[in-house]
């Protein structure tokens, strides 16, 4: 596959992954929903920051 084609999959699979975890986490943490949103946003950072770490290891 070209680089190009799985940089792609791979953002629209993390931003999935954040939108789910948007909508679950609060519900799961209820009683704290300001540190949910905080925490889905670090597992998503955390997720594209490997993901992008792992494509440019494979590039070189």
């Amino acid at each position: 596959m070209q680089n190009r084609i799985i940089e792609v999959l791979v953002a629209v699979a993390t931003l999935a992954l954040y939108i789910a975890l948007i909508v679950l986490l609060p519900m799961v943490m209820a009683e704290a929903q300001g540190l949910a949103y905080l925490v889905a946003l670090v597992i998503f950072i955390v997720t594209l920051s490997a993901a992008g770490y792992q494509l440019d290891k494979r590039v070189a």
